[in-house]
């Protein structure tokens, strides 16, 4: 079976829990995992969850997800001197429609801001510019402790978990099939973490990071999860970013 995901730590982890004798995994910037389930019909996908609005036509796992509630992070904020002007962001790393959304509703929800969202191909940051800094990057080249979660942020504002990608295929029944091979994904990950990690290339504070804070991420998709990303999409429709409300098909 083949399933395309994106390329950070929080997928490595999913697939050390995987049997890899059933998958071959495939790594694509998340933003471009939608446009290859077109071409490849019969993969499973872990997209971006409003990547959905654009790919209605897709199933979704009832089942699995990559879903967060806490300060572990695939994104973080990093503002300018700790000063919170909110007036223009920059966002650089595997930037997804999730973040630029996103980030629109939270400085306008919980900050009263308009801000001017801009995309930064670099990964060093620039002097006096404020950044909202997705993926692995945040664990190397960034200083995480002092960022503030996206995750931990949207997941306040739903008031339920935070589901950041979502599995998904044009191909119920392959679709099906993967929710059969996984198990349980998050107990096997809470087992088997240390060894996880200690194959994760990361330094000895984000590796201590990841085990304090593990709990805050979930790979099973609960009632939780559904709501969450149930109000994800109706947060869109309320700030008219579509026109209509939409059933998210799972299987």
């Amino acid at each position: 079976m083949k399933l395309i995901a994106p390329k950070n730590f929080f997928t490595s982890v999913f697939a050390a829990a995987l049997n890899k004798n059933e998958f071959e995994l495939f790594f694509v910037e998340a933003s471009l995992i939608g446009k290859e389930l077109e071409y490849n019909t019969s993969a499973i996908g872990l997209i971006p969850s409003l990547d959905l609005i654009n790919h209605r036509n897709l199933f979704v796992s009832s089942k699995y997800a990559v879903s967060f509630d806490g300060m572990l992070s695939n994104s973080f904020f990093y503002f300018h001197e700790n000063e919170r002007r909110f007036e223009k962001i920059t966002l650089c790393g595997d930037v997804s429609l999730n973040d630029i959304i996103l980030t629109k509703i939270l400085f306008s929800e919980r900050f009263s801001s308009q801000a001017e969202i801009t995309l930064d191909t670099g990964n060093a940051p620039t002097k006096g510019k404020d950044y909202l800094v997705v993926g692995d990057e945040n664990y190397s080249m960034w200083d995480f402790k002092n960022g503030i979660s996206f995750s931990d942020q949207v997941a306040e504002m739903l008031d339920f978990p935070y589901v950041n990608y979502v599995f998904a295929s044009p191909d119920k029944e392959a679709l099906s099939n993967f929710n059969n091979l996984i198990g349980n994904v998050d107990q096997t990950i809470e087992e088997k973490i240390d060894d996880i990690i200690k194959h994760i290339s990361l330094n000895e504070e984000a590796k201590l990071f990841f085990k304090e804070n593990i709990d805050s991420v979930y790979y099973e998709m609960t009632s939780n999860e559904t709501e969450g990303l149930n109000e994800l999409i109706k947060l869109l429709f309320y700030h008219g970013i579509i026109e209509d409300m939409f059933d998210i098909k799972f299987v």
